[in-house]
């Protein structure tokens, strides 16, 4: 299947009668399958991103499924992080082979800075059937001081690009890494959006979830394509309405008309909270999109 992009604006404000409160949200892109290159063999991945991520930080993490522990001689995977296909190791914005140092799982851009989509440049060492997946954190943060770049391993070469870059496109996963709170007949109005690719085209289905993280919390949502949403608003293009403890719902684009989604989450049910005198609904969120 071809890989999904998707994106969870971080600002969602929670209405009803309990008060107004503000929910960050983070943003991750994964490897949709696991990855086995040969000694020296080197591939680009890239996070479209379509600009949403100025001024967040990023973090880069490949797992060695075979090897936890990176051992050199069980093969390990070498990278450095760019926003432009053209640029080189020289301009990376962080990479995983300080110098001095073995290769290590991860590295962290504190500011990404760029409206650009980034790629992540990889190269196994000299051993072959190394396998690997990667996952790339998005986490909104105020930016208190520029981030120090640390010296990269001359040692580590990366192959002589010959040919143009065939990108690995990562699927993008909207979710909220923590459960929230929500009490009885409180809403959440989610401020989704998201961006297609070469892969994915501009007709795709969006599947929006938000499920209960205890035993008696349900919900309903209701999916508008303006800011003005209500459960029997005139904006409201998709729906659930059955009270589930795991709700789903799927909205069919086409030629990409919706570029920014509203989702209206309303908990039902719940554990009794004594100290809020109120019922209350645990959960969590997550979105994707895939092509029809």
């Amino acid at each position: 299947m071809a890989p999904t992009l998707f994106f969870l604006l971080l600002v969602c404000a929670v209405t009803g009668s309990y008060g107004t409160t503000t929910l960050e949200i983070g943003t991750r892109y994964v490897t949709r399958s696991v990855v086995t290159v040969l000694a020296e063999e080197g591939k680009v991945f890239t996070a479209s991103t379509c600009g949403h991520f100025v001024g967040n930080s990023v973090n880069i993490t490949i797992l060695l499924n075979n090897n936890p522990e990176w051992n050199p001689v069980k093969g390990v995977v070498y990278f450095y992080v760019v926003d432009d296909e053209s640029k080189t190791e020289q301009e990376a914005m962080c990479h995983n082979h300080p110098a001095g140092k073995a290769a290590v799982p991860f590295c962290t851009i504190q500011h990404w800075n760029s409206s650009k989509d980034l790629f992540v440049f990889t190269t196994a060492g000299r051993v072959s059937a190394v396998s690997f997946t990667m996952n790339v954190q998005f986490r909104p943060k105020p930016v208190m001081e520029k981030p120090v770049m640390q010296k990269r391993n001359p040692n580590v070469i990366f192959p002589r690009r010959k040919a143009p870059v065939v990108p690995y496109y990562l699927s993008e996963i909207a979710e909220t890494s923590t459960t929230h709170q929500l009490l009885y007949q409180e809403q959440v109005l989610l401020n989704v959006s998201f961006c297609a690719n070469p892969e994915t085209t501009n007709d795709y289905i969006i599947r929006s979830v938000v499920f209960g993280t205890d035993d008696i919390s349900s919900f309903t949502q209701h999916i508008c394509d303006q800011s003005d949403c209500t459960i029997e608003g005139t904006h409201v293009i998709g729906y659930n309405g059955n009270q589930l403890p795991s709700n789903s719902v799927d909205i069919t684009t086409q030629h990409a008309q919706y570029q920014r989604l509203y989702v209206l989450l309303t908990c039902w049910g719940g554990n009794y909270n004594p100290a809020k005198k109120a019922y209350e609904c645990n959960y969590q969120y997550t979105g994707s999109i895939r092509p029809k």
